[in-house]
């Protein structure tokens, strides 16, 4: 007899975002079962018959509806996308108040549930809502992780192979720290097609007279506002880093992807008690064992002061838990 595991992905929000990530997923056909969750239930079953109105035409069948908290019970991953809607210029950090509003009670609906899978923040600012949801769930930190800076590290790689029209996949590194201002690139562990990045660069120097590291890292920080500028909000990214994360975690694939998830003494690091964007191996268990990248002291430097604008945050919210 065949013995099948049907796993099951629930999504919490249904706007923007959360719908874009559905979207990836079905396409992908990364699950069995997508069930939607919307404080707007008609929003959910709406989007759950437009995803299913397309079945003919994708690769693999996913069974799609929309659900209440009790299907978190037995998902493999709940992703939480649910936030506020951005104002225009407004910062991550000035949206946590109303974000913090919306997600604990969603937090607490998933811990009484008896929820114990993987558990996808997304919602900004995603690294102290990380910090927040594994405090708040009470889930083995390995099972609690935010998108973090693997969008961020996604676009730093497309900004590389626009510049240089080539794959970006070869490019081979990661963006750290913070989903956010003080997210930075560690230049000294960047490399590309077999060479370090800094190396590439200065081998080439007449073809990229006006590209800097700084320029390029300057780029990967502001792209997100550039892209609300032309469209009025990012989904399409965020989605498929999502789904990527999905993806890595039901196929027990073991990537290193830089996700936001509880740095407590590993390594070099030498930070306790915050959720930080940093290389992981990524498996059907959650987050298994770090890189360490070695940084140098300027770039240890850099993200020290990222866990410190963390820190401070979560300081903030702390009398919610």
């Amino acid at each position: 007899m065949v013995t099948l595991h049907k796993s099951r992905v629930v999504i919490i929000g249904t706007g923007s975002v959360g719908a874009a990530v559905a979207g990836a997923i079905v396409l992908q056909g990364l699950c069995n079962e997508l069930i939607l969750i919307d404080h707007k239930p008609n929003k959910a079953t709406g989007l759950a018959m437009d995803l299913m109105d397309g079945s003919e035409f994708i690769s693999r069948f996913v069974a799609i509806r929309e659900g209440d908290w009790s299907d978190c019970q037995s998902a493999d991953i709940v992703i939480v996308t649910a936030g506020p809607k951005p104002k225009p210029g407004e910062t991550r950090f000035q949206e946590m108040d109303a974000a913090i509003s919306i997600v604990d009670p969603i937090l607490s609906h998933i811990a009484r549930s008896g929820f114990d899978g993987i558990l996808i923040m997304v919602t900004n600012p995603v690294d102290v809502l990380s910090w927040f949801a594994w405090k708040r769930t009470g889930l083995p930190r390995t099972q609690v992780i935010g998108s973090g800076t693997a969008l961020d590290t996604s676009r730093m790689k497309a900004i590389i192979g626009e510049m240089t029209r080539l794959d970006p996949r070869m490019v081979s590194g990661y963006v750290i720290g913070e989903h956010g201002d003080s997210q930075f690139v560690p230049w000294s562990t960047i490399s590309f097609i077999g060479k370090s990045f800094t190396q590439y660069l200065a081998d080439n120097r007449p073809r990229y007279a006006n590209v800097t590291l700084q320029g390029i890292e300057e780029q990967t920080r502001k792209r997100a506002m550039v892209i609300k500028r032309l469209r009025g909000g990012t989904s399409e990214g965020i989605a498929v880093t999502v789904a990527g994360l999905a993806k890595t975690i039901l196929w027990n694939e073991r990537r290193v992807i830089s996700v936001s998830t509880l740095v407590d003494g590993q390594y070099e690091y030498d930070e306790h008690d915050v959720f930080l964007s940093l290389p992981v191996t990524l498996d059907a268990n959650g987050v298994g064992d770090f890189v360490d990248l070695h940084l140098t002291d300027d770039e240890l430097a850099k993200f020290h002061d990222s866990a410190r604008i963390i820190r401070e945050h979560c300081a903030m919210i702390a009398d919610r838990l």
